[in-house]
C-alpha cells in the first residue's frame, strides 16, 4: 500500500555545511584576488594612473596654492606643510591607540580619515614634479620634512625594530611584539619628530 514518508539522509545537512564553509573561504579571501584576471590588470593600470596624476596634481597645483596662503607665516607655515604627510602618521597613531577601546562607529572615523590622508601623503614622494616646485622656505620645510620622512619609513621601521628589540627585549628581558597602542605612541612620535626636523635641522 501507500509507503510511509522517506526518511531524509544526512545530504541536506552535509550541503548547508559545505556551502558554509565555501562562503567562509570565500570570504577569506580578498576582493582583489576574486576578481579576474582582466579586471585586476585594469585596477593595477587605474591605480598608478591616479596616483601619476594625483603626485602632479598635488606638486604642480596644491602645494604651490596653499604655500602662497601660508608662506609669510613661519609657523603656521611649516605645520601646515608638515600635515600633507605628518598627518597621516598621527591619524594611523590616533587609531592605533584608540581601536580597542572606542567605539565602532568613532573606530570607523578614524579608519577612514587614516585610510583618506594616507593617500594623500602617497602622493608626496618626493620625485618627478617635487623636484623642480619652488615654495616659501618654512613652508618647503614642512613639506619636505614630511616628504622625505615618508620616503624613508622602511628604514625607519627597521630602526624601530632593532631598537625595540635592543632595549625592550634584551635590556628589559621582555617578551613580545608591541601592543597596538604603543604602535600608536610610536606613529605620533615619528610624526613629531618630522615636524621637528621640518622646524630646525632641516631649515640649516
Amino acid at each position: 500500500m501507500g509507503g510511509g514518508k522517506r526518511k531524509r539522509g544526512p545530504a541536506p545537512a552535509r550541503r548547508r555545511r559545505a556551502d558554509a564553509a565555501a562562503q567562509a573561504v570565500t570570504a577569506q579571501v580578498g576582493w582583489f584576488n576574486r576578481q579576474s584576471g582582466l579586471v585586476q590588470t585594469g585596477l593595477i593600470l587605474g591605480g598608478i594612473a591616479v596616483a601619476v596624476a594625483g603626485h602632479f596634481l598635488l606638486w604642480g597645483e596644491l602645494i604651490p596654492a596653499i604655500g602662497e596662503l601660508v608662506g609669510r607665516v613661519p609657523v603656521v607655515s611649516t605645520v601646515t606643510g608638515w600635515l600633507f604627510v605628518g598627518g597621516a602618521f598621527m591619524a594611523w597613531g590616533v587609531l592605533a591607540i584608540n581601536e580597542d577601546t572606542a567605539r565602532p562607529a568613532a573606530v570607523k572615523r578614524l579608519k577612514v580619515t587614516a585610510w583618506t590622508w594616507t593617500a594623500v601623503a602617497a602622493f608626496c614622494i618626493p620625485v618627478g614634479r617635487a623636484q623642480t616646485v619652488v615654495l616659501p622656505t618654512d613652508y618647503w620645510a614642512g613639506v619636505f620634512a614630511g616628504a622625505y620622512g615618508l620616503f624613508i619609513t622602511p628604514l625607519a621601521i627597521g630602526v624601530v625594530a632593532l631598537l625595540w628589540w635592543l632595549v625592550v627585549t634584551k635590556l628589559l628581558g621582555r617578551k613580545g611584539e608591541p601592543t597596538k597602542p604603543q604602535i600608536g605612541w610610536i606613529c605620533v612620535a615619528y610624526a613629531t619628530l618630522l615636524l621637528v626636523w621640518g622646524s630646525t635641522l632641516l631649515r640649516a
